[in-house]
């Protein structure tokens, strides 16, 4: 059986830090966390293979300028961290645009993905600068200039995406609302969807194991009488 593709939105990190009485930085710092807890917990359950995770959409630009400064800083940190990747074996991709990121973090990013490229155990794909539009946008240029737009069939557009990574068998996401933002829209045709009101850095792994439960529960006939 081949593992899964496991994708989050992770929503709920202003709402969580507000609701504490803290600054909304705050509530990203405690988001890292929970990143770092569900990539353990996918690396250690055995069935998933790649993980997805909605870190930053090209809509995410339009938040308050201290924001979007910390939410980079913070991204550069956590890319930054090749050491921890390859003692966990994790292969790190982006899903991104690299359009109006700054330079140290785009070097940061380039130097994750080919130090983590021949690690095996699980791929970390972070999307990041993301918008399920644009990356459609951007295979059918791909696809234009090569000459091959006009006969790429559904496998080859995939192909050609930011990343050649399965579609996701699932997606969760976390705080409440009940959309998927611009997130994977091509690739997500068949994928199962799961809403959960926790807030993201309130996410348990009790929660993880009851979503993966579901899933294991759920018939995907992908339009077939079964």
């Amino acid at each position: 059986m081949n593992k899964l593709h496991w994708a989050f939105i992770m929503d709920g990190n202003g709402r969580w830090a507000k609701l504490h009485g803290f600054p909304r930085k705050s509530g990203h710092v405690e988001g890292v966390k929970t990143v770092e807890k569900v990539v353990d917990f996918c690396l250690n359950c055995g069935e998933v293979g790649v993980v997805s995770l909605y870190v930053f959409s090209t809509e995410n630009w339009d938040r308050p300028a201290a924001e979007v400064k910390g939410l980079l800083s913070l991204a550069e940190k956590y890319v930054s961290r090749v050491k921890t990747f390859l003692e966990k074996d994790v292969r790190v991709v982006f899903s991104s645009s690299y359009d109006k990121l700054p330079v140290n973090l785009v070097k940061s990013m380039r130097e994750c993905e080919e130090k983590t490229k021949n690690c095996k155990k699980m791929v970390l794909n972070l999307c990041f600068n993301y918008g399920g539009r644009e990356e459609i946008l951007h295979t059918a240029k791909v696809l234009a200039e090569k000459g091959e737009l006009k006969d790429a069939d559904e496998e080859v557009f995939l192909k050609n995406m930011y990343n050649d990574l399965p579609c996701p068998d699932l997606i969760l996401r976390t705080g409440g609302q009940m959309r998927l933002s611009n997130f994977l829209l091509f690739q997500s045709a068949y994928t199962e969807l799961f809403f959960s009101d926790t807030l993201w850095p309130d996410l348990t792994e009790d929660e993880l194991n009851g979503v993966l439960d579901a899933f294991k529960h759920r018939v995907r006939n992908f339009g077939k009488i079964i």
